[in-house]
């Protein structure tokens, strides 16, 4: 021991920092262990809700399948009694693999023809679903332009609208989802309009027994509190299908050529999917049908779907 203990105290500082090195790098060594066990866990739960999404999805795609196979089997049902079966979008229920389920299947004879309803019928459809007169009027006739055909193929293109970035096509709509192109057309707008309309009844007029219950109201004149409610929940309702004062508009029966599937699917572990299916059939080709359009679907029946999980799908049939 040298004079003062200072060989003493220096071994002391040393013996103190190398424990102080070794809690430091133990509690590094610990948070690299606790972040690689938290990074895995996300990265597990990650995998799951895509395992989980895939297969919402597939199974919506398979009730999308079994239910162009019930409109198949019903074609011929409905060729030999000459009387067709409505689809007017009512919902119904099931379970398949699992799942809730939600089929609503809506003809499209019962909706408005962006290529072939005229000005008028577009235009008190947005008047009833409360579009300002003014700007229904102006809508109604961009939609109108919008589809005009060019006699003239050399005629040089219009010049794009204030509002948009493109001309009018001049060319028929081939899907709704077109009409954010038109001028006028706001996202509001928009999503008010789009389920109402179609490209595939080939009809000036819509079908009463089939069209949506909103639209149906829309243009019956029904006020606008009606028509409002019976945009956020169209099922059930009290409608007259059949009152003898409707326009003539709405008594033009369809072709019953073409529908409209969704299909909503919500598992166990909450994961949900929404697929809308445009099914042909009637296509040119002579084939037995033709998927015109497929494309996810809103949400319409979530608290149902959770209802039905929660009670492990009691009283629902198989899909």
């Amino acid at each position: 021991m040298t004079r003062g203990g200072r060989p003493a105290r220096r071994v002391g500082r040393r013996a103190g920092f190398a424990l102080l090195a070794v809690i430091w790098g133990t509690g590094i060594i610990s948070l690299l262990i606790v972040s690689f066990m938290t990074t895995g866990r996300l990265r597990l739960q990650t995998a799951q809700n895509i395992a989980s999404a895939t297969q919402a999805g597939y199974i919506a795609e398979a009730v999308v399948n079994l239910s162009i196979l019930a409109l198949l089997s019903e074609r011929d049902v409905v060729a030999q009694a000459q009387k067709p079966i409505i689809y007017d979008g009512a919902p119904r229920y099931c379970v398949f693999d699992g799942a809730a389920i939600a089929v609503a299947i809506s003809d499209e004879s019962g909706k408005i023809d962006l290529n072939a309803a005229s000005p008028e019928l577009l235009q008190r459809a947005m008047l009833g679903l409360g579009v300002d007169q003014d700007v229904a009027a102006a809508v109604a006739k961009a939609i109108v332009a919008f589809r005009a055909q060019v006699a003239d193929p050399r005629q040089p293109r219009a010049t794009p609208p204030a509002d948009k970035p493109f001309p009018p096509k001049l060319a028929p709509f081939e899907t709704v989802l077109e009409l954010d192109q038109v001028s006028g057309f706001d996202s509001a707008m928009f999503r008010s309009l789009v389920p109402f309309v179609t490209v595939h009844s080939h009809s000036p007029g819509v079908d009463a027994r089939t069209s949506p219950p909103a639209l149906f109201a829309a243009l019956s004149g029904a006020p606008l509190s009606e028509v409002q409610a019976l945009m956020r929940a169209p099922y059930p309702n009290k409608l007259n299908r059949d009152d003898p004062r409707l326009l003539a508009d709405l008594k033009q029966a369809g072709e019953h050529a073409a529908y409209t599937i969704h299909v909503e699917a919500l598992l166990a572990t909450r994961q949900t999917a929404s697929q809308d299916a445009i099914i042909d059939m009637q296509p040119a080709s002579g084939a037995a049908f033709a998927i015109r359009e497929m494309r996810r679907g809103p949400s319409h029946y979530a608290a149902q779907l959770r209802e039905m999980i929660a009670t492990n799908g009691s009283g629902a049939p198989d899909c």
